[in-house]
């Protein structure tokens, strides 16, 4: 996925690589396919709820008026002004993207063109009769040419932005130009997308009058029966990209254009309006040379296949004598329309053949057009399929052309092959578990995507036995995963599952779905978090800890065997080896050698998978692999601060022992008055946890105590006192034996657990690492500050989390917004263990690097976002703005709370909405600049201040607006 281009070249192919459509009877690509395949005439007479519509025969969408402008943060306001042709484009767009893989980030800044194509808006008219045609409606109806500029500002798209008519040729007419711009160089990637409604107006007595339309509405292409056309609605989009690129950045290809032209049948034609053999054999022709193919070698065409009596026989007179030049006798070209299905669709007819036509060229199935003869005639070249036939066999890949041709006189012709055949990749190792991420803009959208995901991997599940099913069935779940995760838009609100197989990924899919949550299945809509990296102490090691992750997860190998060749340097024993021993680390000298490699192995996994830390937290011995991964200590370094030091450790310490109580920090220390010589507060985790630390038979007797009066006692598994007198006869050794070590500033911020303050890594030389074995830990209040600073994730780093209830327990008192999460998990698989925690990252709005996490992985087709409608229609402006306010004057504003309902107010009245969020943005809402201004006059008037523009169209919330205008006012009544 992306946008490299490379060298570029007049006459490469351009893929497609995305399309969409909404059709009569066919909202989606999938349903288009089975509605020709199966001969589905969708003409019919409009839906009685359909009161805007005159009571016509013609191939009618479900609903018009229905949008998701919430998806594009469109105010109901604006979106009730918008033609529904730029909504439905709009719709498709994103869709045609989602299909090619395209996520909004990766296109963001992009030299990416936009070409639209919509005739004239009806629906303009409709604004101007019911006085709703203000600058919203003109933008919105009347200027066809911001459709095109609408989809570039949503996308940030900065390539060229037009919109195009050509009366019925346009959308195939934008398809050319789109080309054209890729193989120039002017744009690296382009859509085209169109729409076509048929609303209560003039255009219907016009064509009526001319005795074009065809008194049953259905178009009869290449049969005698053929007396004009029918009408159709609808919106297709496509995406296309240079063949070359597109393959470098592993796009699936549906097709390829190998050539277009267009030309207009100037004074060849009686009339402006009547077609133009010669006009439309030169555009044909020119095409087959632009494209480097013979016309007999075309395998099928999309004609344009109106039904009106002189474009057919002139149309298939040309295809007659171009497609039969050199065709071996017996060997028809196949010919259809698409009108016979759903009616003209007008202004995006050409779009609409061009979609058929991919889909025949990837099932290699020709559909049947209706309503008409099956042999051509008497004609030689040609055939008229009247049932869906199988593609024609010949050597070679499958050719197809699609015609356009408009009443403007202007002829477009497009030639599209077959994708190049793409390598299967190599057999991948299978993973143990596999994380598969959804999001959506609501969460209804949520739960019917999460739907989608499990019917489309459900059905055809190899272990069914029933290979009929979804698109997902054949694709291997990895690539399903890595697709889910690289070549989708990431929204607010997330859910990410893990599970070993299909099967468990769709139970908790459907678990989803069905409002049933899941441990992994858990939705946010956060901003991003800080993320803290943090490293607990002795008392997470486990037999068997870290063996899957070496076998499944290179980098986690890799990053290890460079800890385990530094230890090994310093102690003459191996990590790796002793991770596959069964007997239980006990040892000192093993505990925490072994604990900090693999802390620091499980750090560079979180790392390699996009999960940065903002900060590292140590925990006592935790500090050396959190100096390790901040980069204040080589690896080297960190392995000798470790080893030396355990070494020193169980040499010069005698037994002692250590117990975590369920007390705070001060109450801890009433209870070892009586010890105060044998006993200290060694750790505080949090301001009800902390750790109890030296002599052994009175800590025993302390816990006894405790425990009688319903106090919760741990031993900590140590085998000395640590963070108390008893380790101070390592001192001098551990100063001589670290006194060459050079630490530097880092990369990453460290908080001492030591000073209880973030340190410079120069810092961290060997009277600190003297201080980190003597002196009480100060976890708790390091993580309380953290977690009061804001929005944060605490990874903690270790094989089985020690620390995750503590800090719980401190962002639960810190009064923030935090979460914590483990890596590994004793005796469960690691892998799923990690995946379980990346997911949690994802979903509370953490960045994820998906390539990463799958490497290697290719594009496979996913679902598309399911987008929520809401009915917006022309309606009457709404007066709740300055007149009704001045008659209906507060008597009085002058608490911010006050203001804020007044804001909301007024606001909620510009946007015809009562969903007005405080905490959000004037624009975020919708809020544009025109009814920014409009805002701004309004309060100025009523409250007699001045406001500045940057107070409504800054990044300031509404809340702070609220603020500001109460300071303005001087906290004086306001009526």
């Amino acid at each position: 996925m992306g946008l490299t281009p490379t060298a570029r070249h007049g006459d490469q192919p351009i893929a497609i690589i995305g399309l969409s459509c909404r059709l009569p009877g066919a909202p989606d690509a999938d349903r288009f396919w089975d509605l020709l395949v199966n001969g589905e005439d969708r003409v019919a007479a409009p839906d009685a709820a359909r009161t805007h519509t005159r009571q016509r025969i013609g191939g009618y969408l479900d609903d018009v008026s229905g949008f998701d402008a919430a998806f594009f943060d469109i105010s109901p306001r604006e979106a009730g002004r918008m033609d529904p042709q730029h909504r439905m484009l709009t719709e498709a767009t994103w869709t045609a993207l989602d299909d090619a893989g395209l996520p909004a980030a990766a296109l963001a800044g992009s030299n990416t063109g936009v070409y639209s194509a919509c005739l004239g808006s009806t629906y303009w008219d409709l604004l101007r009769a019911h006085d709703a045609n203000d600058m919203h409606g003109l933008i919105g109806s009347g200027l066809h040419g911001t459709a095109a500029g609408r989809i570039s500002r949503l996308l940030d798209l900065r390539g060229p932005s037009m919109a195009l008519d050509a009366t019925c040729s346009t959308s195939l007419l934008a398809v050319h130009l789109a080309c054209q711009g890729l193989r120039s160089g002017e744009t690296d990637l382009a859509i085209v997308a169109g729409a076509n409604t048929l609303l209560d107006g003039g255009y219907w007595d016009s064509l009526t009058r001319g005795r074009v339309l065809a008194p049953d509405g259905r178009s009869k292409f290449g049969s005698p029966a053929a007396n004009g056309y029918g009408r159709g609605e609808g919106a297709a989009a496509v995406v296309l990209k240079p063949l070359a690129d597109a393959l470098a950045d592993g796009d699936r290809v549906r097709a390829v254009v190998l050539g277009s032209a267009a030309g207009n049948n100037g004074r060849t034609s009686i009339a402006l309006t009547t077609p133009s053999e010669e006009g439309q054999e030169d555009t044909i022709r020119r095409a087959h040379r632009n494209a480097g193919v013979r016309p007999a070698d075309v395998d099928y065409v999309e004609a344009h296949g109106t039904g009106t009596v002189q474009g057919d026989q002139v149309e298939l007179a040309v295809l007659d004598r171009v497609l039969g030049e050199g065709r071996p006798a017996g060997r028809r070209c196949l010919v259809g329309s698409v009108k016979t299905n759903i009616g003209h669709t007008e202004a995006v007819a050409g779009l609409v053949g061009l979609v058929k036509t991919v889909l025949a060229v990837e099932r290699r199935t020709v559909p049947a057009t209706l309503h008409g003869p099956a042999d051509g005639g008497d004609r030689a070249a040609v055939e008229l399929p009247s049932t869906a036939t199988p593609w024609p066999e010949r050597h070679g890949p499958a050719l197809a052309g699609v015609s356009s041709f408009g009443l403007s006189g202007t002829n477009v012709h497009v030639v599209v092959g077959e994708a190049p055949p793409v390598r299967e990749p190599d057999a991948a190792h299978r993973p143990s578990a596999y994380l598969l991420p959804v999001s959506a803009r609501c969460p209804s959208a949520l739960r019917q995507l999460a739907g989608a995901y499990a019917q489309r991997l459900a059905d055809g599940d190899p272990t069914t036995g029933d290979p009929a099913g979804g698109d997902l069935a054949g694709d291997d779940l990895a690539d399903v995963c890595f697709s889910a995760g690289t070549r989708r838009t990431h929204h607010e609100h997330r859910l990410a599952v893990v599970a070993p197989d299909r099967q468990g990924l769709v139970r908790q899919l459907r678990a989803y779905a069905d409002g049933v949550l899941k441990p992994m299945s858990r939705t946010g809509s956060h901003t991003a978090p800080r993320i803290v990296f943090v490293f607990p102490g002795q008392g997470s090691q486990w037999v068997g800890m870290g063996r899957e992750l070496l076998a499944e997860n290179e980098v986690f190998a890799a990053r290890l065997r460079e800890c385990d060749a530094a230890v090994r340097a310093e102690t003459g024993w191996s990590v790796v080896d002793r991770l596959h021993e069964d007997a239980p680390l006990t040892s000192v000298r093993e505990v925490q050698p072994v604990l900090w490699a693999v802390q620091v192995a499980l750090a560079a996994v979180w790392r390699d998978w996009g999960v940065e830390p903002d900060l590292v937290v140590g925990h006592s011995m935790g500090e050396v692999a959190a100096a390790t991964v901040s980069g204040a200590l080589s690896v080297a370094d960190g392995a000798a601060v470790i080893c030396r030091r355990s070494a020193l450790i169980a040499e010069h310490c005698g037994p002692g022992a250590m117990v975590a109580v369920q007390v705070g920090e001060r109450e801890a220390a009433r209870v070892l008055e009586p010890f105060a010589d044998r006993l200290c507060v060694g750790v505080v985790n949090s301001e009800h946890a902390t750790v109890l630390s030296g002599d052994r038979d009175a800590l025993a007797e302390v816990t006894e105590s405790l425990r009688s009066l319903g106090v919760r006692c741990r031993r900590v598994d140590v085998e000395f006192a640590s963070h108390a007198p008893q380790v101070e006869p390592v001192r001098p050794w551990l100063l001589a034996g670290l006194a060459g070590l050079r630490p530097t500033s880092g990369s990453v911020p460290l908080h001492s657990t030591v000073l209880d303050r973030v340190v410079d890594g120069t810092r961290l030389d060997a009277d600190y690492w003297m201080a980190n074995l003597r002196e009480p830990v100060r976890f708790g209040s390091a993580v309380t500050s953290v977690a009061a600073s804001g929005p944060v994730v605490f990874v903690e780093i270790s094989p089985h989390p020690v620390l995750v209830p503590a800090l719980e327990d401190c962002v639960d008192r810190a009064g923030g917004w935090g979460t914590a999460i483990a890596s590994t998990h004793r005796d469960r698989p690691q892998l799923a263990s990690m995946l379980e925690g990346l997911g949690v990252v994802h979903v509370e709005g953490g960045a994820v690097d998906w390539a990463r996490v799958r490497t290697g992985g290719r594009y496979v087709p996913v679902p598309a976002y399911p987008f929520q409608h809401r009915s917006f229609w022309f309606t009457r402006p709404r007066r709740r703005v300055l007149e009704d306010r001045r008659a209906a004057a507060s008597p009085g504003l002058r608490t911010v709370a006050d203001f804020e309902r007044y804001v909301r107010d007024q606001v909620a009245g510009l946007l015809h909405t009562e969903d007005v969020d405080l905490d959000r943005t004037a624009t975020s809402l919708g809020l544009d600049s025109l009814l920014a201004m409009q805002l701004r006059s309004i309060v100025e008037d009523h409250l007699a201040i001045v406001v500045p523009p940057r107070l409504l169209l800054g990044a300031g919330s509404l809340r702070h607006l609220a603020g500001e205008l109460h300071a303005r006012t001087g906290l004086a009544v306001v009526g």
